[in-house]
This record gives structure tokens, sequence and C-alpha cells, in this order.
């Protein structure tokens, strides 16, 4: 065999040369690649300097990555935080201002336009260059910083090798400004999109359901009890079962592995059921750069229930999961300034810190500040009430890749800006969208920076009580012992009350007629019974002046009612205590669900079913990697769901439906409620099912389901073999090298709806988490140097960096690590980088 080849070589030489270099092509461009990136890899050594410096600054990282900032004034530390981001984050920033402006396709090319016209409809850029353009701003101060921040920036630009990912799209990056960074702060604003989906599939379940109360595809907390902020915290009862450590920290009890332009022909159309269905469209449509946070938790505790005699503050609020993560973590210090932040990587002044004084945190409130109105529109005009008015328009145009642009146009009514004009494909009556950021005065930056000024618990809501949009849980916790909770952002009133679907727009009955004052926003302060927990739920069953019983896209109840359910059954909760409870993967509704299904499902006549009911009996409700319970309690869930909804909505709508909280809302009030019609299914004619055949048949689909997705053997039905957790890169995408930059897929413990909330697009059949903690901390008063955080995959996005995916183990494993806060706990630091005048 050998002297066969040997003679076929020699025979063909130039036959050898290519096969030879066919063979040594992936190891040669493996080497070229990783070299490329070795030499545009940040650094973080040595000495900056520049001609706008006076004094210097001294960037120190500690050993997983966070730096520490010192600053001798605040434009030296500013400049140097605006460097050492860019360090790390410069492609992500160069998104961030693109998602903010509508300037993807730019850079990824013509696939990207309609994402651009959406992103530009939405007046991001517009509000943002009025707000940057006001000639007495609030605190000039914030814009001076933001300046200094940004000429740090595009120092960076100026003089260090850009990452990769630049020299792979082939692009150039300006200078940062002002508008980049305001428009991307107003788009994380943007924190409704939900709320569209909602509304919209609401409208069209309303037109096609025959038979069937679409009321009860949206039941919100219609049915809900022990399940708001204002009314449901916890005190402290001693329980009957409170013996096993499972039920207060969520410990791994089933599994050895502890996984710690020309004008628009704007055409009016009456609307009708063509109208609703081309919606569906419309809201497909909506895939978001960045998709909204969602699903957060947060938890207060005071010096009477904290191990340490300090108040505590707890927090992980979720988002999706992406390389690089959302937030950028780093320490600041001037004189006269201290704080240990969690940025946006395109903005100066933290969105959640702490230091010695205070610290807080922040929860999607969730309350409905968005509405969708079908508009009337004719020759230019559109309809409001007896009255026909002008409609406005803002101009912008959409850059191409090869540098032509196209021009864009945004007609505007007194609701808002008409959405639907740039969705491909959509012919149906115009919709408008009112968002309160669009008709308020909304200051973020001023009170980004006024809150990190804060010394007071009050001068911390003055300070947020400005926000007009996104609603907001904030949590405040400080030295003195105070704990506090403030509902931040404004609530809607509108003239016919509040509404769950789409509104009629052109008769004035369904218009926005004021707020509810900033005052009588729900808050709590220093409560008696020493807790207070928020999770996304319904902030208050009372009524809010001038407005009733508020409306909002609440998320499920269930790690509400988990946390309080730990929180209650001891007295005095320590930082390591509470640190594990942010890991805690219980799923609360399964006992009572479970209790019905065992009611009812006695056996089943497949061995497969069997071992269903077998596996659910025995498990403890955790979701571990190892864990049985897990995955067959999830593909239960999710063929349950199926069954009792895809007759009447169809596999298009079930799957919308799947994009939004409310599937699980309306689940937990199918399960209790047996006489529901939706029990039925409409594809069997004659027949009428009721719950327990659904819950029967479920059980003989979910083991089927489980053989054919996971293994045709049960003992390896394990979660770790059907759920995964992975955070994407932008580039990911592309042939033969995207996953260099992914992080994942891997196993972990988490899951939907639990606190550890990880969360998956079930109706799709993914089982992929796209969202999650984007963080975790715990601050402890009474221990403050020993307070602990997890940030999912490490500060740093450049693939070049030591720090790059960095911490993704410890996240996976629930591992927490200390802050390290003051300069002796730091120490000198292996890296650092001294900001000096040129």
């Amino acid at each position: 065999m050998y002297h066969t080849c040997k003679t076929f070589l020699r025979k063909r030489p130039f036959t050898s040369l290519f096969l030879l270099f066919i063979f040594t092509l992936p190891v040669t461009l493996h080497f070229l690649f990783w070299g490329l990136v070795a030499l545009k890899s940040p650094r973080y050594q040595g000495e900056v300097r520049s001609k706008t410096l006076s004094t210097k600054a001294t960037v120190t990282r500690d050993a997983v990555g966070i730096p520490h900032i010192i600053g001798e004034d605040a434009k030296s530390a500013y400049f140097a935080l605006g460097f050492t981001m860019a360090q790390d984050r410069i492609f992500q920033m160069e998104l961030q201002r693109r998602i903010g402006k509508g300037g993807l396709t730019e850079i990824f090319g013509e696939k990207l336009i309609p994402t651009d016209k959406f992103l530009k409809s939405l007046l991001l850029k517009q509000s943002a260059e009025k707000y940057v353009s006001q000639k007495n701003p609030i605190y000039p101060e914030a814009w001076q910083q933001l300046d200094w921040f940004l000429e740090g920036v595009n120092h960076f630009l100026e003089t260090e090798p850009l990452p990769i990912e630049y020299t792979i799209l082939g692009i150039k990056p300006r200078p940062f400004d002002r508008v980049d960074a305001v428009s991307f702060l107003f788009y994380m604003g943007f924190s409704f999109a939900e709320g569209i989906k909602s509304d919209s599939l609401y409208s069209i379940m309303e037109s096609e359901l025959v038979g069937r109360p679409s009321s009860e595809l949206f039941p919100r907390y219609d049915f809900e009890t022990n399940a708001s902020i204002l009314e449901s915290q916890p005190g402290w009862k001693q329980l009957a079962d409170n013996s096993n450590p499972s039920s207060k920290t969520g410990s791994n009890s089933d599994s050895t592995n502890r996984i710690e332009t020309p004008k628009l022909n704007l055409v009016n159309r009456r609307k009708d059921s063509s109208d609703l269905k081309r919606l569906v469209g419309f809201v497909q449509s909506l895939e978001l750069p960045i998709e909204p946070l969602e699903g957060s938790n947060s938890w207060l505790v005071a010096p009477s229930r904290s191990a340490s005699g300090g108040a505590v503050l707890a927090n992980d609020p979720h988002i999706a999961l992406s390389n690089p993560g959302v937030w950028y973590e780093a320490y600041i210090e001037y004189p006269g300034y201290e704080n240990y932040g969690y940025f946006l990587s395109i903005i100066p002044f933290p969105l959640i810190a702490h230091n010695r004084d205070k610290a807080w945190g922040l929860t999607m409130l969730e309350q409905d500040d968005v509405n969708l109105y079908w508009e009337t529109i004719e020759d230019g005009k559109y309809k409001t009430g007896s009255v026909w008015e002008e409609l406005t328009y803002y101009k912008d145009e959409i850059k191409k890749k090869d540098g032509s642009t196209i021009p864009l146009e945004v007609p505007i009514t007194s609701h808002g800006p008409i959405i639907t004009e740039h969705i491909k494909g959509y012919v149906g009556r115009p919709l408008s969208l009112y968002w309160a950021h669009h008709h308020l005065e909304n200051p973020l930056l001023d009170v980004l920076y006024k809150m990190g000024k804060a010394k007071t618990f009050q001068e911390l809501d003055s300070a947020s009580s400005m926000i007009g949009a996104p609603g907001l849980n904030f949590s405040y916790a400080d030295k003195q012992g105070n704990i506090a909770y403030y509902a931040v952002g404004r609530f809607p009133i509108l003239k016919s009350g509040n509404s769950r679907k789409i509104l009629e727009g052109s008769t004035g009955e369904n218009d926005v007629i004021g707020y509810v004052p900033t005052k009588d926003n729900p808050k709590i302060i220093n409560p008696k019974n020493g807790i207070i927990v928020t999770a996304n739920n319904l902030v208050t069953t009372k009524n809010l002046p001038g407005l009733g019983k508020p409306e909002g896209n609440w998320q499920p109840p269930d790690r509400f009612q988990r946390l309080v359910g730990i929180l209650e059954t001891q007295e005095k909760w320590s930082l390591e205590e509470l640190a594990a409870i942010q890991n805690d993967t219980v799923a609360s509704f399964a006992p009572e669900y479970l209790e019905i299904l065992f009611s009812t499902v006695k056996d089943s006549k497949s061995l497969g079913g069997k071992k269903v009911l077998e596996i659910l009996k025995n498990w403890n409700f955790e979701h571990f990697p190892e864990s049985q319970g897990a995955a067959v309690y999830d593909v239960f869930f999710y063929i349950t769901m199926k069954e009792l909804l895809i007759d009447e909505m169809g596999q298009e709508h079930f799957e919308l439906y799947g994009d939004m909280a409310e599937y699980w809302n309306a689940y937990r009030r199918f399960v209790r409620n047996p006489n529901s019609l939706y029990w039925d299914d409409l594809r069997t004619v004659g027949i009428r099912e009721t719950r327990d055949d659904i819950l029967k048949r479920s059980v003989e689909e979910t083991a089927k389901y489980l053989e054919t997705h996971v293994s045709a053997s049960p003992s390896l039905w394990r979660w770790k073999y059907l759920y995964k957790i992975k955070h994407p890169h932008p580039l990911g995408v592309l042939p033969l090298i995207g996953n260099v930059f992914n992080i994942g897929p891997m196993a972990s413990a988490g899951g939907a709806e639990v606190v550890n909330n990880l969360k998956y697009k079930l109706m799709k059949e993914d089982w992929t988490a796209t969202a999650g903690p984007s963080k975790r901390r715990v601050i402890d008063y009474g221990r403050f140097e020993e307070s602990v955080t997890q940030l999912p995959i490490g500060n740093s996005g450049n693939l070049g960096s030591p720090f790059y995916g960095n911490l993704v183990e410890d996240y996976n494993l629930g591992v927490h690590r200390k802050i390290l806060y003051s300069k002796d706990q730091v120490g000198e630091g292996k890296f650092r980088l001294d900001f000096l005048p040129k």
C-alpha cells in the first residue's frame, strides 16, 4: 500500500502538491485566524497617553478581568472607563449604536433592511437627537461626563487594533457621539415588545375563535391570588414541612453533580378579518436584535431578618443570552464619587450599582405603557374624533453596504408612529404605536447620573421618578439598614379604560388622557415584615388614582410565589443562603399540577406512559442536568398545552403565543378549571373531551416524544440531554468560523419560570435557553466586603482577551464569586494600565 501511494505521488507531482495543500489548508487557516486574533488582542498593561487628559487615572484588573478605575478627577476616570470598555466591548458598542439608530444594513447587508426600517419607525434616533440638543439640560455635568467617556472610546478607535469582527465584516468605525449612546439607551427602554405581540394576538384570536372566549387565553392575573407586590410579601411562619433543605435553597437532591423621501401612499382600509390575519406577519416580523428584559428577580432583607444584622439586596435581572453579555462590570472612583456597577457598554453611568453607602437593583415593572391603534387615513390625514389632522413625518435614510442609501419616511399620528408601513408584505389597515416614551419627558441619562450621585433612598427615589418609560421595579438597601421598593415609570390612563387588544384610533374614545401622578406610584419603605420581593408580578390589586386596577404584561406568579414561600420559612437569612436561592430550580406550580394529574391518571396502558408517571411521582420538582423528572415534566407541560390549544389556534398562532408570558398564566388557569371549553378537541367531531381525557392522552404522547427526541431508554430521559444553554454571538451564524464566537450549547441547571429562570422557546420545541439571569448579586451591608456576584460568561467580548468566556463554568455551576471592592481586596493586580497626560 505504501509503495503504491509513493509511486502515485511520484508520477503526479502536481496532484500530490494539490492534495498536500488541501490537507494542510485547515491547519494553515487555523493558525492564520488565531494569529490575527492574537495581534488584535487588547493591551491591558502599560501606559495610555492623551492630550485630552490633565491628570492621571489607573485601571487595575482583578483576577477575572473586572476593571477597577481610579481617577484623580472625573475627566480622567470617565476617559479611562470609555477606553477600557472599548477594549472589551467595542464591537458590541458598534452594534448597539446601529440598533439604536437603525443602521445594521450598512454592515450586515440587505437582509437587515426590514429590521432597520422597524427600528427607525420607533423614532429612537429622533428622540435621542431632540434630547441631546436640549439647550438647558437637567444636569449639564452628566453630558460633560458622557463626552469624556466618548473621548476615551474614540481614543481607543484611533490608537488600538480593532477586534477581528471588524476585519471579517470589512468595516471601519467612525467616532462615537452622544446620539449613538442615547439612542441605544432609549432602545433598552423599548421593553414592551410583548405588549405589541399580545395585543395583536388577542385581537386575532378574538376574531377567529368560535364558541371559545379569547379572554381565557389572556387572563393575566384575573384568577390569581396572593401574587401582588404590595399585598403578598412574606412574613415569617414555621412550616410543618420545613425540614427539607431543598425547599429553602434548591439544592440538588436528585443528582450527585451539583450544578451550582417620497411621501408614502397610506391607503385607509376598513378593519376586517383580513386585516387581522395580516397581523400575523406583522407580529412574526418583530424579532428584535436584542430582546427586552423579562423575568427578573429581586428581594430585600431588612436587618431584623438578616443574619449579619445589615440590610441585604439580592437582584438578578433577566435578558436574552448573548456573547458578549448585556452588562459590563466595573468599579469607578474619583474624588467625591465611587460605584461598583453594571453598565450598558455604551453608557458611562451604571444602571445597577452599589457602594459603601447604598445599593440598588431593578426588575421590569411590566405595566401597560404601550397600545396599538387602528388608524383611518385619507389624503395624508388621519381621523381623530370628528376632525381630520395632518400626518407629520420623520425622514431618515438607510445606508447600504455599497454606500448607497434608501430614503425612509415614517408617518406619525397623535398616537405615535405608524409601524406597519415598512413591514414587508403587510397591506392591512395602518397601525400606530403609542408608547409613553414618545409623549413624556424621559431624561434617562440625567436619571442614571443622578442615581449614581444619590446619598439617600429619598434622593434615589426622586431621581428615578423622572423616568417616563420603561416601567421598572427599583429595589434599594443601604448601610443605615433601610430597604425600599419603588415602582418607576408612568401608568397611562385611557379614556375607555385599560385594554388588552388593538384599539380603534379614529374615534378618540380610546386615547390616553393622562397619567397616574408619580407620587401615587406603588412603593414600600421599611416594611414591618422585613422582606420585599419582586418578580415582574402584578404590582398591586388596589386601584391607582384615575386608573383603577393597573394592567400589565405581568410575568407568571410562579417565581414570586416560590420566593415568598422560601423567605417566610425562617426568621434570619445569611448571605450564603440568599445567594443559594438565586440558583433555585424548583417548579413551584408542579406540586399542584401533578396532584391533579395523579388524581386523574392512575395508570397507563403503555410501558412508556407507566414510566412517565413513575418518574413524575418520584420527582423533587427541581431542574438539574441529571434530573429525569425535569425532562419528563417540561415535556408533559408542553404536550398538554399543545393538546389543549393547537386545535383552536393552529400551529402558526400557537408558536406566536409561545413568544409571550401569557400562555403560562393561561395554563395555570386551564389546569385548575376542568369546565373550560378549550379541553374539548375540535378535531374529533362528535366527541367532547374533558380535562381528564387530555391529561391521559398527554401522558402517552409525552412518552412518545421523549422516546423520539431524547432516547428510547427512559434511563436517559434526563434534563441535560434535552435542555441546553447557549450564548450566541452576532457572527455565530457564519459558516466555518461561526462557532468559534458562540459559547455553548452546554448543559446547565435551570428552566422556565423557576427562580433560576433560563427560558427556552417551548412552543417551537427549541429547548435551548435564549434568556436568563444577566447577572446575579447579593450585597450584604453587615458583611459588605464579602458580598457576591455572578456574570454569565465574563467581561470581555474580545476573542483575544484572557477574559473571554472565562466565567461561564461558574455561571453554569451557580458559583458566586466575591466582589472585590476595596483597594486591599484588589491589590496590585496582574494587569495595570495607567492613563497619563500627553
